[in-house]
């Protein structure tokens, strides 16, 4: 999965964010959605990408990551997070007190 997140990272200005983003989906690789979307997702102020990461540090278990960017991030949708956060029921509930803080 790393040789396949590194190539998306260096042709995410050829190929899109969205098609690499459904590719991922595609085959249900949330660790490399997470690993390729952690790789641009400082330089990103696009709301689906930041969507997207904490979707995939979600269902990848990286519920650390999923409360530093509900804390940090001012790139996301807060109710549509937030209603994934709750349908996700995941047991850490600050991400879900983050998002309702914003």
């Amino acid at each position: 999965i790393n040789v396949v997140v590194q190539v998306a990272t260096k042709c995410v200005e050829n190929l899109s964010v969205a098609s690499l983003v459904e590719l991922l989906e595609k085959y249900k690789s949330y660790d490399g959605l997470f690993y390729f979307l952690g790789a641009i997702i400082e330089f990103s102020e696009d709301k689906e990408v930041h969507f997207k990461y904490i979707e995939a540090a979600t269902f990848f278990g990286k519920i650390s990551e999923v409360e530093r960017m509900t804390r940090e991030s001012d790139f996301y949708e807060g109710e549509r997070v937030k209603k994934f956060l709750m349908d996700s029921k995941i047991q850490n509930m600050i991400p879900i007190i983050n998002v309702c803080d914003k």
